[in-house]
């Protein structure tokens, strides 16, 4: 028997109001099958009502948890033309970032039995060998007619964001998880992480036993997703499957005002058996960006020039990069756009080159345009561009003083300034040192160890160095 789960939502509670194992089940599932498909009556719990099984790719449109019915920004119009009122809602599928077992044996590709179009029969050609694409597709990557089976144990982890505070239990469900197949008893731990892979708040752990509502059923293939290109497995071929979707907030993972910024993933600790067509999150709950960004990096070359280089370890519907630049780090301006590789799952690198008008200090931040319209910003990154090649500064990292070689000049002054640009010590260059081209910074004032920046100006010539403030002059 093959061993499955599908829409993991965070759900609400049983008919009678009862909360189990800190999830709410959803009672009644919308898609877009036959133009729209409705699962079963909102409040019910274990009757499915609906005898059409969906055999294709099915969208979905609404889903219903704790008494209310929320669609998910996949077409609100279709809902309100067919006369199904509903709290608008906008769901989006979590980007995967990474899955630590590779597929076994049991490892399964769900696909609705007329996904390819062959009744009863394998695809020619196979379909594509790709895990990561069929937890994601579909508009906003809510297709529940694809799906991953038989995970392997192992960790599943999604790129995930930062969280709006008014969002934390608010009664508007944040994370919506699915189960396809037959859950088996199987037991799968979910969490919120930050960017260390530490717990924000608290793990829930979720048992898909016989207790466990079904909102409906649906027929599938299911494709051997060990094997490249895979095959139709013989025993699950048009084969009926139950749906099960359950639904939290984020005060259900242990989540506070305060945990906002922290989170970077979300992740499940799964038990082998798990059936997943995809797991969603609320978009004006959860901030994501629609790539995950593994390094932004900036590098001064010595004529002027800046390179910027960064990597992806996924993309989904990325259209572009829009370089921008800042020389306050508040007011950013385009100076170059990098075409981005659209929806993959491997990772990527790219590099921007940027010649700066003047030799001063600049910000960098990436803006990252989705196809459908959304975007996010990447970091910021802090360069120094330099413009004189002659200049020099030792020792790196430093303690109690700079020395410093320059282009000779007639008039001259060096600065030492914080990453924000704040002015920490300044002083003129005596007519020797523009002479020899050769001066030693003291008197420094007492700094904490860190990263700061020199700039040495000579005959209006202007270069900005990065130093650095050792951990030894804070023993001092």
């Amino acid at each position: 028997m093959l061993k499955k789960s599908i829409l993991t939502l965070g759900a609400l509670a049983l008919a009678a109001g009862v909360r189990a194992q800190s999830i709410n089940y959803v009672t009644e599932i919308v898609t877009t099958y036959r133009g729209l498909w409705q699962s079963a009556n909102a409040g019910t719990v274990s009757s499915v009502t609906n005898n059409i099984q969906p055999d294709s790719s099915h969208y979905l449109l609404a889903f219903s948890a704790n008494g209310k019915r929320y669609s998910t920004g996949v077409s609100d119009k279709r809902l309100t033309d067919k006369g199904i009122t509903f709290t608008a809602g906008e769901y989006r599928a979590l980007p995967v970032s990474a899955l630590s077992a590779e597929p076994t044996s049991l490892t399964k590709i769900g696909l609705g039995q007329l996904y390819d179009k062959v009744d009863n029969g394998a695809s020619n050609p196979p379909p594509v060998r790709d895990l990561a694409r069929y937890l994601s597709d579909g508009p906003n990557g809510l297709d529940l007619g694809t799906g991953v089976a038989n995970i392997p144990a192992g960790l599943l982890t999604f790129t995930a964001g930062k969280v709006q505070q008014a969002a934390i239990n608010d009664g508007v469900p944040d994370i919506l998880v699915t189960q396809f197949a037959d859950p088996a008893g199987s037991s799968d731990v979910y969490s919120f992480l930050d960017a260390d892979g530490v717990v924000v708040g608290k793990a829930v752990t979720v048992t898909y036993g016989s207790s466990f509502p079904i909102v409906g059923r649906w027929l599938a293939d299911f494709y051997e997703g060990s094997q490249n290109p895979m095959t139709l497995a013989s025993s699950f071929t048009k084969t009926p499957r139950d749906l099960r979707l359950w639904t939290a907030d984020f005060s259900d993972f242990g989540v506070v005002p305060a945990d906002y910024n922290r989170i970077a993933k979300f992740q499940i600790k799964l038990s082998g058996s798990s059936d997943v067509a995809f797991v969603a999150y609320n978009s004006r709950a959860l901030t994501v960006l629609p790539v995950e960004l593994t390094s932004f990096r900036g590098r001064a070359h010595a004529d002027g020039q800046v390179q910027l280089t960064w990597r992806t370890a996924s993309e989904r519907n990325a259209e572009a990069f829009v370089v921008e630049a800042s020389s306050d780090g508040e007011t950013f301006a385009p100076v170059g756009r990098v075409a981005a590789a659209g929806t993959v799952s491997t990772s990527t690198d790219y590099s921007f080159w940027h010649r700066p008008a003047a030799a001063s200090l600049l910000y960098y931040r990436l803006h990252q345009l989705d196809f459908d319209g959304r975007s996010a910003y990447s970091p910021v990154v802090i360069m120094a561009p330099d413009k004189a090649s002659a200049t020099q500064v030792f020792p790196n990292p430093f303690v109690d003083q700079l020395a410093c070689t320059f282009p000779r000049g007639t008039t001259g002054q060096a600065e030492l300034l914080s990453v924000t640009g704040k002015a920490l010590h300044h002083r003129h260059f005596t007519t020797d040192e523009l002479r020899t081209g050769a001066c030693t910074l003291d008197k420094l004032p007492t700094l904490p160890a860190g990263l700061y920046l020199l700039r040495i100006t000579v005959d209006g010539r202007t270069t900005l160095r990065k130093v650095q403030r050792g951990e030894q002059a804070v023993a001092k």
